[in-house]
C-alpha cells in the first residue's frame, strides 16, 4: 500500500483587504490569474500571471478515528530567475516566491526525487533524504558525498546543517509528523525556500501525476512535463478501454502483518487500479477522503472471501515473513499459480523500493502491470512493478 504522512501545514494568510475601488480590483487580479486546466490533481491549482506563475498547494490531514480533516495550504509563485522580483500584492505578498527554473533542489521525500527523474531533472539534487534512492547515480552520489543526507521525512525532521550546506534552491519538504512544524519556520528564518509537497496525498492515481505539471513549472520543463503526462494519460485511458467489456476477475490485495492480521486494500487510488483494471475487489469498502487506501483485517474476514479470489496481490516489503499458506492455500490464485507481490522493482540490498518513488509518478506502469496480472492477453509488455511470487514467499 503507498504510504501516507501527516502533512506540515504552510498555511497562507487570507486575501488582505483593500480600501476601496481600484485597490480592490487590482488585488483580486493580482490573487486569481489565468487558470491553466487540470484534469485530475484535487490539491494543486496552477495560474499564469504577467511575469509569473502561481501554485496553490493544499490537502488535507487524515484523520483516522474518523474526525473532521483539517487542510493544509501554501501559496507559491514562481518568477524567472533572470527577469526583476515580482510585485505582488493582496494574497500574494505572503506567498513563498520561488526563482525558477531551480537548479539545485533538496528533497526528503522518494516521490519527489522520482518526479525529477522522471523530467531527467535529477542531476539538480543537493540533497535527498538518504541513501534508499532506487537511482542508482543518485544513491552513489550519495554514498559518495555529493549528494547530503538530510533525512527521511517519515524518520525526523531534516539535518538543518546539511540542508544549509547544500544551499539549495528550493527545498521539497514532506513531514511525517506534525510536531515537526517549527523545523519549517526555522528552515525559512534561515533563509531556505521551503515548498510543502502533497502530490501523495491525491485521492486518484491520476490526480497525483498530475504534479509532474508542477515540477515542470519549477525546473523550466513545463513542454516535457506536459508532453509526458499526456503520454501517462493517454496509455491509462487506453488501458481501461481494453478492459471494459471484460468479465470482472475477483481478487485480493491483502498482505499478512503478522499475528492473524492482514492489511488490505479497500479503497482509495490502490482499489481504484484494481477497478480500472478489471478486477473485482473482494474486499472493497466505501471511499471516505478521511482514511488509509487500507485497512487491518482479521484472518477470518480474509477467509470469507479468500476462495473467490482468482488473482491475489499478497506480496509487500512490508509483509511478515514467514507466512502459512493455510489462507491463500483455498484460493484458486493460489491453485493457478496467481499470486502476486508489488516489488518488482525493488533493491533489498540498498533498501529501495521504487513502488514509494516512481511508482507514484508513473500509473501508467502501475496500472498495465495489474492489466496484465488480470487479462494476460492484453498486455505483451514486462511486469515492472508486479511479479509471480511462489507459494508461501512474501517479496
Amino acid at each position: 500500500m503507498l504510504r501516507r504522512h501527516f502533512l506540515l501545514a504552510a498555511a497562507a494568510t487570507p486575501l488582505a483587504g483593500c480600501e476601496a475601488g481600484d485597490a480592490a480590483s487590482r488585488a483580486g487580479a493580482a490573487a486569481t490569474g489565468e487558470p491553466i486546466p487540470l484534469k485530475y490533481a484535487r490539491y494543486l491549482q496552477l495560474e499564469r500571471h504577467e511575469g509569473f506563475t502561481v501554485a496553490r498547494l493544499r490537502a488535507p490531514v487524515a484523520d483516522q478515528s474518523g474526525g473532521q480533516a483539517e487542510e493544509q495550504s501554501a501559496v507559491i509563485v514562481m518568477a524567472p530567475r533572470d527577469g526583476p522580483a515580482p510585485q505582488l500584492e493582496g494574497e500574494l505578498r505572503t506567498a513563498t516566491v520561488v526563482r525558477t527554473p531551480v537548479m539545485r533542489v533538496a528533497a526528503n521525500n522518494g516521490s519527489d526525487e522520482a518526479f525529477l527523474g522522471q523530467l531527467g531533472a535529477s542531476d539538480r539534487l543537493v540533497a535527498v533524504g538518504g541513501r534508499g534512492s532506487y537511482d542508482d547515480e543518485v544513491r552513489q552520489a550519495v554514498i559518495d558525498g555529493r549528494i547530503g543526507q538530510i533525512g527521511y521525512n517519515w524518520h525526523a525532521p531534516p539535518n538543518m546543517d546539511v540542508l544549509l550546506a547544500a544551499r539549495p534552491d528550493v527545498f521539497l519538504m514532506r513531514l511525517s509528523d506534525l510536531a515537526h512544524t517549527p523545523v519549517l519556520d526555522r528552515a525559512r528564518q534561515l533563509g531556505l525556500t521551503v515548498v510543502p509537497t502533497f502530490a501523495e496525498d491525491e485521492p486518484t492515481y491520476m490526480g497525483r501525476a498530475e504534479w509532474i505539471r508542477f515540477y515542470g513549472l519549477l525546473t523550466g520543463l513545463e513542454s516535457v512535463a506536459d508532453d509526458l503526462f499526456s503520454q501517462i494519460d493517454a496509455r491509462v485511458a487506453a488501458l481501461k478501454s481494453a478492459v471494459v467489456d471484460r468479465e470482472r476477475v475477483p481478487m485480493l490485495w491483502a498482505y499478512p502483518s503478522g499475528g492473524g492480521r492482514w492489511v488490505a486494500t479497500v479503497r482509495g487510488a490502490e482499489q481504484d487500479y484494481m477497478a480500472d483494471a478489471g478486477g473485482l475487489n473482494l474486499l472493497a469498502r466505501s471511499e471516505d477522503l478521511r482514511r488509509y487506501s487500507s485497512d487491518e483485517l482479521s484472518t477470518e474476514q480474509v477467509l470469507l472471501v479468500a476462495e473467490q479470489a482468482q488473482v491475489w496481490i499478497i506480496g509487500d516489503i512490508h509483509a511478515a515473513p514467514p507466512r502459512s499458506t493455510a489462507v491463500e492455500a483455498v484460493s484458486p490464485a493460489f491453485q493457478n499459480g496467481r499470486l502476486f507481490s508489488n516489488a518488482g522493482r525493488t533493491k533489498p540490498e540498498a533498501n529501495a523500493y521504487d513502488w514509494y518513488q516512481t511508482g507514484l509518478v508513473r500509473p501508467d506502469w502501475v496500472l498495465a502491470d495489474v492489466v496484465k496480472a488480470l487479462h494476460p492477453d492484453l498486455v505483451t509488455e514486462p511486469f515492472r512493478y508486479l511479479k509471480p511470487v511462489p507459494q508461501g514467499a512474501y517479496l
